[in-house]
């Protein structure tokens, strides 16, 4: 039986839940037992996929109870090149799918998250994460899930005999799919996801001043509702740790944001793009500079590289690497599971969800404040879900040794989201410790409907119980 311990560490230093059992399920009979059992003990269970959710609880429950593990369902059981979608287990990495690509269908690629690359796939969808290219929930068009009582559903036309392959993800009657996303209603044992045409693209570096925060999200949110800009837009502030070798130029970037960027066509239209591109945004930012992806970047600096390598599908560890070399650990060729090294700060975060507009600078600018006046630095990224969604991930950086500050840290997180409720500013996700509480002051006849469908799926609370709900 595999230790309780190694799940229980989190980079996040959330307090222990008790663990008493670590299931690891290689097949579905396997895992329709193990649910059968735990009905019948009452013992609630709480599964993951590779637990790689940082900062928002690792692979601790919300409560307490046993691990379900499924890095053992990790087979690809479909990649379809002409409609262009893959069919994965949960354990399925992005790494894996990508090697699988490289040979089954190099033309392919799918949309990867800032994570590392043992990352699970599904993980980051069901829970609505987003990725490089938009948020990931839009790639999702079918599931397979495994109610508390051992039965299995399919959702879209996956019930349906002799559908031709997952071409329309509705099905007929009422889309169940994203009931089971962000949902604690019954474990996901399969998704097919969307896979994209890889094409030449030119990656951006805007350097704008603090200042001009508005007037550049203003033009981007043009841009990208013309489609000359995709969901790529990434703003980074100077503090973030993913970005801190831009400064080993040398170079004077005090008070300014770092925006990330990709125009996509056909090498034809990529200089007409271009064109349009740089007048558009040339006032706005002090610096901009293009990134041709049939270029070579061997000698770029890693920010830029790891980008281009992920808008041609490649997941890397980069986040994960500079994070831990910017405070003095160096990772390489161990395993980066930020979880396992107390030595690299802990961090807490919350992701509120704004409108892509230039008067969401005003939350941007009010996070800072808030962050700052608690005696904290914050480190922000903004983030496009679509052409009019922005995810704004916002954490703050402590010593995991220091009690004091794993508690400020803590404070910070609540008190930051009960100031944003206030101004009617919500979050897209949550973390282990903030779900119940925040989700309980939420009550209206929405989330009654979610504990009514919570009873009908899962009447017993077995399945991650306080998970969002």
């Amino acid at each position: 039986m595999t230790s309780p311990t190694s799940y229980q560490q989190n980079i996040t230093e959330f307090p222990v839940r008790n663990i008493e059992k670590i299931h690891l399920p290689k097949d579905l009979e396997a895992l329709k037992t193990i649910l059968l059992q735990a009905g019948e003990s009452n013992r609630p269970v709480y599964p993951i996929s590779t637990g790689h959710n940082w900062g928002l609880g690792s692979r601790m429950p919300v409560n307490d109870a046993d691990i379900i593990d499924l890095k053992h369902l990790n087979r690809i059981i479909e990649v379809n090149r002409e409609l262009r979608y893959a069919r994965v287990e949960p354990g399925v990495t992005q790494q894996q799918l990508y090697d699988y690509l490289e040979v089954h269908a190099p033309e392919l690629m799918l949309n990867v998250t800032g994570s590392d690359s043992g990352s699970s796939i599904l993980g980051n969808i069901v829970d609505r994460g987003s990725g490089k290219s938009g948020h990931r929930a839009e790639d999702l068009r079918e599931l397979t899930v495994m109610l508390a009582d051992g039965q299995l559903i399919r959702t879209g036309f996956g019930e349906l005999q002799g559908s031709q392959g997952s071409f329309y993800k509705y099905g007929l009657g009422p889309d169940l799919t994203h009931l089971f996303t962000q949902s604690n209603y019954a474990i996901v044992t399969e998704a097919v996801v969307n896979l994209r045409v890889k094409q030449p693209f030119n990656l951006y570096l805007a350097v704008l001043d603090k200042s001009g925060l508005k007037g550049f999200l203003n033009k981007m949110a043009e841009l990208v509702a013309q489609e000359l800009v995709g969901y790529s837009l990434e703003i980074d502030s100077q503090n973030d740790p993913k970005i801190y070798e831009l400064f080993e130029s040398g170079k004077d970037f005090n008070d300014k944001w770092f925006a990330w960027f990709v125009v996509t066509g056909h090498e034809e239209v990529l200089p007409a793009k271009h064109s349009v591109v740089t007048k558009a945004l040339g006032s706005l930012v002090a610096e901009l500079k293009a990134y041709p992806s049939s270029d070579d970047h061997s000698s770029s600096t890693p920010p830029v590289r790891v980008r281009i390598d992920r808008y041609h599908g490649q997941p890397n560890d980069h986040s994960l690497l500079a994070t831990a070399r910017k405070f003095g650990v160096e990772l390489s060729g161990k395993e980066v599971n930020l979880d396992l090294y107390p030595q690299i700060p802990g961090f807490r975060c919350v992701l509120p969800v704004i409108p892509f507009t230039g008067a969401s600078s005003d939350i941007i600018q009010y996070l800072e404040s808030f962050s700052k006046s608690r005696g904290l630095d914050p480190a922000i990224s903004i983030i496009a879900l679509n052409d009019y969604s922005l995810e704004v991930f916002v954490r703050v950086y402590f010593d995991r040794s220091d009690q004091s500050a794993i508690s400020q840290a803590g404070t910070w997180a609540r008190d930051l989201l009960s100031e944003l409720k206030q101004q009617g500013i919500y979050p897209y996700r949550l973390d282990i410790e903030n779900m119940a509480p925040y989700l309980q002051e939420l009550k209206n006849p929405y989330t009654l409907l979610q504990c009514q469908l919570k009873n009908l799926f899962d009447p017993n609370n077995i399945i991650a119980p306080g998970r969002y709900s």
